[in-house]
């Protein structure tokens, strides 16, 4: 029988293979979504580390003999505060400010991922699963590399939608 610890501890797991479930999907439609193929291809990247991330969570949560869900996270918009009805209508309204949202979503979602992970490396090292922090410290090292990859594209994006203009001296 599991301690309390335990199951609490897969109520966590089963929280990060529903985000984990969600995210293939959303990092499918992503890379649908992206032209440049840099950038494209990088998803479609971490979409497959993803996929494995799901798979590593799952079989951890079956090698504590505790039922996997099947459920999936939402994965929301971006959040804005302060932007309500029209406001936030129109700043969805042009191609690129949608892409500018969608890729500081992206962005913020990769560190939240990476903040989860590391803390269920520790949850996990004071239950005394070793072996499962290591799993999850090698997921939190792609989720900051995609979260700093994502950061090195920031300024292109920021140029897409704003272009660089010449000021008169």
């Amino acid at each position: 029988m599991p301690s309390a610890e335990q199951e609490r501890y897969v109520l966590h797991l089963n929280h990060a293979l529903a985000m984990e479930s969600a995210l293939v999907d959303h990092l499918a439609k992503r890379a649908a979504e992206i032209s440049d193929p840099k950038i494209k291809q990088r998803i479609e990247q971490h979409q497959s580390e993803t996929m494995a991330h799901r798979d590593t969570v799952r079989g951890l949560i079956e090698a504590l003999h505790s039922q996997p869900t099947s459920g999936k996270a939402t994965v929301q918009p971006p959040i804005s505060p302060g932007l309500i009805g029209a406001v936030k209508t129109a700043l969805e309204g042009e191609k690129e400010d949608r892409a500018l949202s969608h890729a500081l979503a992206d962005y913020s979602v990769e560190h939240f991922e990476a903040g989860l992970y590391a803390a269920l490396a520790q949850i996990a090292r004071n239950l005394g699963y070793s072996d499962h922090a290591q799993q999850f410290e090698r997921i939190r090292r792609q989720e900051q590399d995609m979260a700093e990859f994502l950061a090195g594209c920031a300024p292109e994006i920021v140029d897409e939608a704003f272009p660089p203009t010449r000021r008169a001296a």
